[in-house]
């Protein structure tokens, strides 16, 4: 996350003022660039003058704003840790008036920061209050691309997962930091790029700069906000989330992602070793048994599964009569919402598991095989898991990502489900032929 443009009245208070421990100067057009002699900063110095001026030069062009004659204290830091310290702030970058606080190898932090020094000086005024959303908001809309990711396709994703905060509610809390920390997980920052962006997009530039520095919307654009916020959506509606996109952002979010991974063709669960399906037994309990954590039931031809949403026990079906020792076992799972995790079981001592944190090959003593890439992540997954002279092999979606060796009791087969709901279909079994 950026940094707030930050009124830092403890760089004023500060025991060693910044300019005392940055002694290095060198200058530009429009910089004063300040680093500690002998430092990484200083190593850079020459490539951040040339890149600060083309960002000022983007920033001016982009706001329209050619007439910005003022000089800037550009402070370099070697790292985010030695700028904290000195600034004594927990910021990442910190402006104020003419001055910007960044770390020397940050492309992207510098350019925001520097926007924020700019937009302190545009002319315009107005009577109504802006949070420091507005401020990070067209910082990032000047930006555009914030970690390599359009902002109006973050805004999108908050959007359609039922994230994205109504402006009334923006325009109402003064505290844009106490809202970040109310809502985890949710990009505040690139949703003020994208509501700004919109709006430099349709109202242009001049009229969202009277809008930012205070005049209302019925003033500087002839529309409610209810009006805005309503195009705004519809823009955002047509943006297109592609699928490794839509990974990104759910990993960045806090949630279960998983991205495709190149698979050696010998990692394919092939229909030659898969077998015709005139060698599997769909499994059909005379009488289902659970195992006394969360409830089950049959629905058609499925079986619904849901366990506890406040423990991590799992709901288990047994779905043979027979035991198995060496076999082929198969299930397709269709976790439902925020289900954490789904299991085809051969016995306690051979389970195939997808949870949230991966999947895993476990046994009565823990977990022993585990991949962190492959993950329940909400969507339907084929689950094959084959045990063979004591060894355990598990597909899922056709792709063999877990090996193992494992005891070869003979067990039922089992379903499980953790912290939530799921249906099985397709479960079934094959054995060796004799």
């Amino acid at each position: 996350m950026f940094t707030s443009l930050v009124l830092a009245a403890s760089l004023l208070s500060d025991p060693l003022h910044p300019d005392e421990l940055l002694t290095g100067i060198a200058k530009t057009e429009h910089f004063v660039v300040r680093f500690r002699e002998g430092s990484r900063a200083e190593a850079s110095v020459d490539r951040v003058c040339t890149l600060a001026e083309a960002d000022l030069a983007r920033i001016l062009d982009r706001l329209e704003f050619p007439q910005f004659a003022e000089t800037i204290t550009l402070y370099l830091y070697d790292d985010v840790d030695e700028l904290q310290k000195i600034t004594r702030t927990a910021s990442h970058g910190v402006s104020v008036t003419r001055t910007s606080h960044v770390p020397h190898d940050n492309d992207q932090t510098r350019l925001h920061e520097l926007v924020h020094v700019v937009a302190e000086f545009l002319p315009e005024k107005g009577d109504e209050p802006r949070s420091l959303f507005f401020a990070e908001g067209i910082a990032n809309a000047v930006l555009e691309y914030v970690h390599g990711v359009h902002v109006h396709a973050v805004a999108a994703f908050e959007m359609r997962r039922g994230m994205l905060p109504a402006l009334d509610e923006l325009h109402r809390d003064p505290d844009f930091y106490g809202w970040l920390a109310r809502h985890p997980g949710v990009n505040g920052y690139d949703i003020g790029g994208s509501y700004v962006l919109h709006l430099f997009e349709t109202y242009g530039v001049k009229k969202t700069r009277r809008y930012y520095k205070g005049a209302s919307a019925k003033e500087a654009f002839g529309k409610s906000i209810a009006e805005i916020e309503k195009g705004w959506h519809a823009r955002l509606a047509k943006v297109e989330l592609r699928p490794g996109l839509e990974q990104l952002l759910r990993e960045r979010s806090g949630q279960p992602a998983q991205f495709t991974k190149y698979v050696e063709p010998d990692a394919r669960l092939t229909p030659e070793l898969l077998g015709a399906a005139s060698e599997w037994t769909e499994l059909k309990p005379k009488q289902a048994r659970g195992n006394g954590v969360g409830s089950f039931a049959r629905d058609g031809d499925a079986w619904v599964l849901e366990g506890p949403r406040d423990s991590g026990d799992w709901a288990e079906c047994v779905m043979s009569d027979a035991n198995f020792g060496d076999a082929w076992v198969k299930c397709r799972a269709e976790p439902e919402g925020e289900c954490f995790g789904v299991k085809l079981i051969l016995g306690p001592k051979c389970q195939a598991l997808l949870i949230g944190g991966g999947s895993f090959i476990y046994t009565d003593l823990g977990g022993i095989a585990h991949d962190a890439d492959v993950k329940c992540v909400g969507k339907p997954v084929d689950i094959v898991l084959r045990r063979e002279g004591g060894h355990a092999t598990v597909w899922f979606d056709g792709v063999k990502v877990l090996e193992a060796n494992v005891a070869s009791d003979a067990a039922p087969v089992s379903i499980g489900v953790v912290q939530g709901r799921a249906k099985f279909t397709n479960v079934a079994v094959r054995t060796p032929k004799k």
